[in-house]
């Protein structure tokens, strides 16, 4: 299999028919536009990982539906695919919001208009979508190559986690010769961004009266920047924007103005995003605002209803541990002791080869020929930890030297780990057993749990499969993920799209081993382990905060995402590490459990299959229906009370509901097909 295939999972239908849905969303392309290219098939894929559903729709299509568009969800305008409109195309939009229509404006989207020689350019003075985002930018006529700038992102802390940023992908804004914070922000201060000489030539966006970024601040929120692991402040590139802007607004830049907001136009509302978020994702391998401005959009905006994005709706965290050495060993046998690994389960991987640094030290794990090792993966893996391999051989030389161009030297040191991995934790009849998936697929309705219980009766006496893995210094070379998906792996621990949930590997422009699902990690600002944060004199309890905080947010937003450490700092402070488990664990099973890689890399495949429609009558009573080739197992859909009036009803005997504050969650059971209704308010009003 090649690794930029798409090809090798569903895609969505070249031009499909639209059939009226409420909970669907309309993203407006071309005519003409390939519908598998990878910068449609990342919102397709970004709202399928959030638990809603869009459907890519033709201009031509889109203009023929007239009226008839206020019945889907809402409209989504992306960058990068669609630079180009035409005046009827932007009046169909305009006249489609204006009668209450919902429009996710972003960044680029019909900025240039032909002339009359064909060729694209600039409207003058400004866009001609100025009126719905609310401001004006695209100022090229007047600002030229200043039109566009770079610079921070900032918002309110408590907006950027409604935007999907967990805690420690953002830190505080900090302008230059501000003084740092704490010990934790000053490398944060140090590569704060200067005060822009663009601005100066034009009017910076204002603010309504009275409002800060993201609106009335939660108390003790703090104005926070996105941030990077390693890198500090991110910086992005928006439209200048001019003028006062009326609305809700989200975020800024202290160089561009706008850069989120939401704008009431007519009977409808319109969430401009001045950045390129296809581009970003696709491209940069910077999915988190493509993800979180959609996630905005059809929840706070909209009240969609989503399909949970964690096995039966119980959010929770991914601890990778990274076991990179054998100075790894007495540690690792140290916190075994201490109980660290009775709770989990945990991801486990491990550099097996005798060297760690260069070929011949000496230093590495040497996994073949340490018993003491092998019985460590042997132990974990009867407690339920998936084991997997650290890369190739040897943690450093791997790490530092692997590249696109070395295939030939280094693919021998990523077959070594992984056979050396499953010499120590699987029975060679392991492969010939079957039911690797933690959900079998083809398994009859009343055998699933039966096939479970037996899989993982396998995993207890063969072993299990080693189906994870995580790259040295995450360096992932395309050859090697390619690889990797050869060989059934279907998990991997990744170095972009920091602060995500598991996620598909988009990268350098295209959607990259399908069989895959990579886990971003999530930093505590720039750093991410227990040897960052004692290097860098973090506070203790910064870190507590951040892990406890971290939970919470999980929690809170139906969640999950990716921690990693080693067990060589984890021993410095197992105080730290304890005060974690112990949070998570008061917590309780039924509001935070811990995933590893594969479980929700099976989980997200499995329910990748679902098919579901929304219907609603007269009455605005709204009729869902749900299928799976397989099983609805674990399925959950949570419908916000915002929206949905009263509790939901079934006739189908495998249906439960529950309530959960501010959702009624409906679990459709073990079966194939279910149904449920549920009655409305009517029409999404602005949050």
């Amino acid at each position: 299999m090649t690794g930029t295939s798409v090809s090798a999972r569903p895609r969505v239908a070249e031009n499909p028919p639209m059939v009226a849905d409420p909970g669907l969303l309309m993203l407006l392309v071309p005519d003409g536009q390939k519908l598998t290219s990878p910068e449609v098939t990342a919102w397709v894929d970004a709202a399928s990982e959030d638990g809603v559903r869009l459907q890519p729709l033709t201009d031509s299509q889109f203009m023929a539906l007239g009226p008839e568009a206020l019945k889907y969800g809402g409209l989504v305008l992306p960058d990068l695919l669609h630079p180009i409109a035409t005046d009827a195309l932007l009046k169909a939009v305009r006249d489609y919001t204006t009668a209450g229509g919902n429009t996710l404006l972003v960044h680029d989207f019909g900025i240039f208009a032909l002339d009359g020689n064909q060729k694209p350019t600039y409207a003058i003075p400004r866009a001609k979508l100025s009126d719905l985002a609310g401001v004006d930018y695209g100022l090229y006529d007047a600002l030229r190559e200043k039109s566009t700038v770079v610079g921070p992102v900032t918002a309110m802390r408590s907006t950027l986690r409604a935007l999907q940023v967990p805690p420690g992908k953002s830190i505080p804004y900090v302008a230059k010769d501000a003084p740092p914070v704490s010990p934790a922000t000053a490398s944060a201060a140090s590569s704060a961004e200067a005060p822009s000489t663009y601005l100066a030539e034009s009017t910076p966006t204002e603010l309504a009266a009275g409002s800060l970024p993201g609106g009335a601040a939660m108390p003790g929120d703090v104005l926070d920047a996105y941030s990077g692991y390693l890198l500090g402040q991110l910086k992005y590139s928006s439209f200048v924007t001019r003028g006062a802007f009326n609305g809700k607004t989200l975020a800024t830049s202290p160089r561009a103005g706008l850069v989120a907001g939401l704008n009431k136009v007519g009977r409808g509302q319109v969430l401009f995003v001045n950045l390129p978020l296809t581009y970003l994702k696709v491209v940069r391998t910077d999915g988190l605002p493509l993800h979180g401005f959609l996630h905005y959009f059809a929840h706070n905006v909209l009240q969609l209803a989503q399909l949970s994005p964690v096995p039966n709706a119980v959010p929770g965290l991914t601890l990778d541990w990274h076991l990179d050495s054998f100075t790894a060993q007495q540690p690792t046998l140290t916190l075994e002791k201490l109980g660290i690994f009775d709770h989990g389960p945990f991801s486990i991987d491990m550099t097996t080869g005798p060297d760690a640094v260069t070929d011949g030290d000496g230093k590495g794990w040497n996994l073949d020929n340490n018993p003491v090792a092998q019985d460590i993966l042997r132990r974990f893996a009867k407690k339920g930890h998936a084991i997997g391999s650290h890369g190739g051989w040897n943690h450093d030389y791997y790490g530092l030297n692997a590249n696109e161009s070395n295939r030939a030297t280094f693919l021998p040191y990523l077959e070594q780990n992984v056979a050396s991995i499953k010499r120590a934790v699987s029975h060679p009849l392991r492969p010939y057993l079957g039911l690797t998936s933690s959900t079998p697929h083809g398994v009859p309705d009343a055998f699933l749990p039966m096939a479970q219980k037996v899989k993982a009766l396998i995993d207890w006496a063969f072993g299990p499969p080693m189906r994870q893995y995580s790259p040295p210094v995450g360096n992932n070379p395309t050859w090697a993920m390619d690889w990797l998906e050869q060989q059934g792996v279907v998990a991997v621990y990744f170095g972009g799209h920091t602060g995500l949930g598991p996620t598909r590997q988009y990268r350098d422009g295209q959607l990259r081993n399908p069989n895959l699902w990579v886990f971003p990690v999530t930093p505590a600002g720039q750093y991410a382990t227990f040897e960052e944060f004692q290097v860098n004199q973090v506070p203790k309890q910064e870190v507590i905060n951040w892990y406890r905080d971290s939970v919470d947010f999980a929690v809170r937003h139906n969640t999950t995402r990716m921690i990693y450490m080693h067990p060589n700092g984890a021993n410095v402070w197992p105080d730290v590490l304890q005060d974690l488990l112990a949070y998570a664990k008061a917590k309780g099973s039924e509001q935070f459990r811990w995933y590893t890689m594969t479980r929700l890399a099976d989980f997200m495949t499995s329910r990748q299959a679902v098919a579901w429609t929304e219907k609603r009558d007269a009455a605005g009573v709204s009729q869902f229906t749900a299928s799976h080739p397989d099983s609805l197992h674990e399925m959950v859909w949570l419908l916000p009370k915002t929206r949905y009036a009263g509790r939901p009803e079934s006739t189908d005997a495998n249906v439960t509901v529950s309530d959960r504050d501010t959702h009624w969650a409906v679990k459709a059971g073990n079966t194939r097909r279910a149904s449920f209704m549920a009655p409305t308010f009517g029409g999404a009003s602005l949050p």
